[in-house]
């Protein structure tokens, strides 16, 4: 029996990565989360009953993670990868912020508004926002961040897809008075969640320049950052570690109105880049480090040094996609019932019961981006049933009975520290293909910034790819990068209907309608099997013995919620 060959290799899987040429990083998805933003103004938080300094501890609070990603400060310069994100949601302030329940509120914006046509966002700045320096964060630096990242002619130099989709659909930026108005070509009510800390991205506000382009000033910035977030960078070793001090004066505060302290309570944070989970392991049993990424086999060493597991709920997703499959008619996956084949092959329960050791790391729930906590997601989204009969009924009328014909299946995968067992899991869904439809898999375990790279520049069409993603309330922008645009480099689709079905979703203003036309939507592409649902993770994050509390948000893979730690 096929199933009884697999749990046995699962034994061999835990123990043992694959082949791989090149150990790799964490990557993650540039395109952000995204939801229909309020209509109305927001309303100013209310001011808190007393307001105090609270507990700040001296000394160093010591983070390792596994990814740095590009080490570069200015988002239009990221690929959105998980290890920007480890620093760059710390040292930069947000237009929009959010609580710990993920809802938008106010930031440095003190209200937002779409207009009745869809067509224009108003931001209002609020006054007495500080930059690290103590410089005044001001309109006119929210207006040149803009031009930066979102005007028509950002497209020529950014790199961040969220930014180049933005730069494409923009119709001018104005500044009146405290107001910043951004202008699209078409309805675009994502844009609040984008530009806000719900996304899983970090789209900051940053210092005005002489120029909206300037390679040297760009590289300036890098050497000396300066954001308004509640941590300044004090030192950067490349390949190494950031050290950051507490920003004193981080505006998220009750004496500025706020209902809490979302001030950093350390002198200063320190975050290492340790890519081996070994070492990070070590250090938190040893006391060299409060917090790291970690997997579920490391449970009983971090308890048996006097620390824990702490869960980050729905952080992470799989996001298993086919590429490019609409670049030639003659490849297997242009055909659905070969996509669909390979969906009812795999058994997402064996992965998670034997795998990730249950319900507690691992959720059989979803389509891709769109998890429970997803606007729009019904249950008639999550994962198709393993039924191998119909696998390899589907497959024969593929044309590729038993396998034959189909030629070689590439699975491209990475090790990632936010995602645990991504490599395993990709091993043994390939093992699923194999034995219960008798194609020749291929898995290869790389580097995540190559992957991708080549993914958007078409050298992967027709292959694979099984990799982290980070979940979100609003899926609609990464959907619309999917599937709604015709000049997307990912793109998964090359259907004009389908498109054009994702661009209507996407134009509805009214929240409730734009849900309601996303839900079909999903449901539409889900049966497609462009992309194979499988399922999310909690993901799991080691925290040292002197560690009494800390809440990581929601919906976030990265390091959140700091402001929520006790020292015991």
């Amino acid at each position: 029996m096929a199933a009884k060959i697999i749990l046995g290799l699962i034994l061999v899987l835990m123990f043992a990565c694959g082949s791989s040429d090149e150990p790799a990083a964490n990557d993650t998805n540039a395109p952000t989360a995204v939801s229909g933003g309020a209509s109305q103004p927001t309303a100013v938080p209310g001011s808190a009953d007393s307001p105090s300094m609270g507990t700040v501890y001296s000394g160093n609070l010591k983070i390792m993670v596994g990814d740095f990603g590009s080490e570069r400060f200015d988002v239009g310069y990221s690929l959105g990868l998980a290890g920007d994100m480890n620093y760059g949601r710390i040292m930069h302030g947000f237009l929009i912020s959010d609580n710990v329940e993920r809802e938008m509120v106010p930031g440095i914006a003190s209200a937002w508004n779409l207009s009745e046509d869809g067509l224009t966002w108003t931001f209002t700045i609020r006054e007495g926002v500080k930059w690290q320096d103590g410089t005044e964060l001001t309109p006119e630096d929210v207006y040149w961040t803009f031009q930066h990242l979102y005007s028509a002619d950002a497209k020529d130099f950014v790199i961040a897809p969220s930014s180049l989709r933005m730069s494409r659909q923009s119709d001018g930026i104005e500044l009146d008075g405290r107001d910043v108005l951004l202008k699209t070509t078409f309805p675009a009510p994502e844009i609040a969640t984008t530009l806000s800390e719900t996304g899983p991205g970090w789209f900051h506000v940053i210092p005005a320049r002489a120029d909206y382009h300037n390679k040297d000033a760009e590289i300036a910035y890098d050497k000396n950052p300066i954001g308004a977030g509640p941590l300044k960078l004090t030192k950067h070793v490349r390949a190494s570690s950031m050290t950051f001090e507490r920003f004193d004066d981080f505006y998220y505060q009750p004496d500025n109105g706020f209902p809490e302290d979302k001030r950093i309570p350390f002198e200063e944070v320190t975050l290492f880049l340790v890519p081996e989970e070994s070492t990070r392991v070590s250090a938190l049993r040893a006391g060299d480090a409060d917090i790291a990424p970690v997997s579920l086999t490391a449970k009983g060493q971090i308890e048996s040094g006097g620390g824990r597991l702490i869960f980050g709920e729905e952080g992470n997703y799989v996001w298993l996609p086919f590429m490019h499959c609409w670049a030639d008619d003659s490849l297997p996956c242009a055909k659905k019932d070969f996509r669909l084949a390979l969906h009812y092959a795999i058994n997402k329960e064996i992965i998670r019961d034997e795998l990730y050791g249950g319900e507690q790391v691992f959720q059989v729930k979803g389509w891709g981006a769109v998890t429970p906590s997803t606007i729009g997601y019904t249950t008639d989204l999550d994962p198709f049933p393993f039924d191998p009969d119909k696998a390899r009924e589907l497959l024969a009328a593929a044309g590729y009975a038993d396998g034959k014909g189909a030629g070689k299946i590439v699975l491209h995968t990475w090790e990632s520290t936010s995602m645990p067992f991504q490599t395993e899991a990709a091993q043994l869904a390939a093992e699923f293909w194999r034995k219960e439809l008798g194609l020749d898999v291929e898995v290869r375990v790389g580097n995540s910034q190559a992957i991708r790279k080549a993914w958007g520049d078409g050298e992967l069409a027709g292959e694979l790819i099984w990799r982290d993603n980070e979940t979100r309330r609003d899926a609609l922008s990464i959907t619309v990068n999917g599937y709604g645009d015709a000049e997307g480099n990912i793109r998964r689709s090359d259907d004009p209907e389908l498109q054009a079905q994702a661009q209507a979703a996407a134009r509805i203003v009214d929240n409730d309608e734009r849900a309601a036309a996303l839900t079909e939507f999903y449901k539409v592409i889900r049966n497609e099997g462009y992309e194979i649902g499988i399922g999310y993770v909690n993901v799991p994050w080691g925290v040292g013995s002197r560690i009494a509390n800390w809440e990581p948000y929601p919906l976030a893979p990265n390091i959140s919620g700091l402001h929520t730690i006790t020292l015991k």
